[in-house]
């Protein structure tokens, strides 16, 4: 009775073990069945059970399995479009691909059909005495040469002493097939692909006095029968873009006139001090000045900014800026009962066009917001003086405009067509 319990418990034992392997191949499938990239780029909890290195095995093969199938459908996507190009060729006669899909050429190559040309079929002697029997044949890049010899006859003694035939196949100056003691009704049967275009030579060698026959069969696939044009091309496209543009800014910054009474007259004054503040402003690249000392000389401004249509002062700073040619002036002044001395503050030099009553400075940076002193005096006794002051100041203002620019893209394809 006892031996029965046992022998039940070791059964029952037997059957949950193979269930529980059941269970447990039928989750190892079902989990792999349901492999993502997103279920790969989460990090699993390393468990108590679990060891690294199985961990690590286990997402081998997950990521194995992914490449896998990464590789089937790139697979795929090629050969539809492998179909379509080639039934494009076929029909049109010509087709276009990109120039990094250059390694298609060599696939329809192979799926177009080449002809094959029939090199040799005959039944042929060869020489003795070691003297080569040799045939030459034309080849390009490509083409596949099939080769069938068999050895029909070869005398016994001959064959005893100085061995079979040695047959050689040689493309330019590379051997492609070397062959020796091919011996009688042995066969030689193979092929060999062209690597550049060069002529192929055949040679059949038999040493000793005696020769010997042998069958020759040899044809020639045509390597492609398709014309493959490297080419490039330039393709015009337009886009808008952001473009940052600098602007020369000439703007006359203060105008102002002062009377000047004579020396006499001790109730007004007769001289004043106008220091030259300009406001800080970026990028400024110039600065200047304009004394008029009478009223005669602001009523020649005036005619003259009629003239121009353009304020004198800006006109003048412009052409010191750019160094033009055409050399500029404002009017000029020199009255000897009017005294003009200017103190500069700044390292900044006057161009050399300046004057006494007119000066202009080009400069890097307004190191000085306060650039100079004016000190005019009147030292005529008797008579008053009209005083003019103009300043103008330049610098470089940055914007951004958008606008159409026009690029031209260089696209390199290759185009196949037929042979025909």
């Amino acid at each position: 009775m006892l031996k029965e319990i046992k022998i039940s418990f070791i059964i029952f034992s037997f059957i949950f073990g193979c269930k529980s392997l059941s269970e447990i191949s039928d989750t190892s499938e079902a989990s792999t069945s349901a492999l993502s990239l997103a279920s790969l780029s989460e990090p699993k909890k390393l468990s108590q059970n679990k060891s690294l290195n199985k961990i690590e095995n286990e997402f081998n093969r997950e990521a194995q399995l992914l490449i896998n199938t990464q590789k089937e459908d790139l697979k795929l996507y090629y050969k539809n479009y492998l179909d379509s190009l080639r039934l494009k060729l076929q029909d049109s006669g010509s087709v276009r691909i990109k120039g990094y899909e250059e390694f298609l050429v060599n696939i329809l190559s192979n799926q177009i059909k080449n002809d094959t040309i029939y090199l040799a079929n005959l039944y042929t002697e060869t020489k003795s005495k070691g003297d080569p029997l040799s045939f030459q044949y034309e080849a390009l890049k490509n083409d596949v040469f099939f080769y069938e010899i068999e050895c029909l006859r070869l005398n016994s003694l001959s064959e005893l002493i100085y061995g079979g035939v040695d047959i050689e196949f040689i493309e330019g100056s590379e051997i492609r097939l070397q062959h020796n003691n091919l011996l009688k009704k042995d066969k030689l049967k193979g092929s060999f692909k062209v690597t550049k275009d060069n002529p192929v030579v055949f040679n059949i060698v038999k040493k000793g006095f005696t020769k010997a026959s042998l069958k020759v069969n040899i044809k020639k696939v045509l390597g492609s029968n398709l014309i493959v044009e490297h080419k490039k091309d330039s393709i015009e496209e337009t886009k808008l873009v952001m473009r940052e543009v600098l602007d020369t800014i000439y703007q006359l910054i203060d105008e102002k006139q002062y009377t000047l009474a004579p020396q006499l007259d001790l109730t007004k004054d007769h001289q004043i001090e106008i220091p030259l503040i300009f406001d800080k402003v970026d990028n400024l690249i110039g600065w200047g000045f304009w004394i008029g000392l009478n009223k005669s000389d602001f009523e020649n401004y005036k005619k003259l900014s009629d003239i121009l249509t353009e304020e004198p002062l800006t006109l003048f700073a412009k052409t010191e800026i750019t160094k033009s040619a055409n050399k500029f002036s404002l009017p000029h002044s020199n009255d000897t009962n009017i005294s003009v001395n200017f103190s500069n503050y700044s390292k900044d030099d006057p161009s050399l066009n300046s004057s006494s009553n007119f000066k202009f400075f080009i400069s890097d940076s307004l190191k000085y917001i306060n650039t100079g002193k004016l000190k005019i005096e009147n030292k005529s006794k008797i008579y008053d003086y009209l005083i003019t002051l103009k300043l103008v100041e330049v610098n470089i203002q940055k914007s951004k405009i958008q606008e159409e620019q026009k690029f031209y893209k260089f696209d390199e394809y290759i185009n196949i067509s037929i042979l025909k």
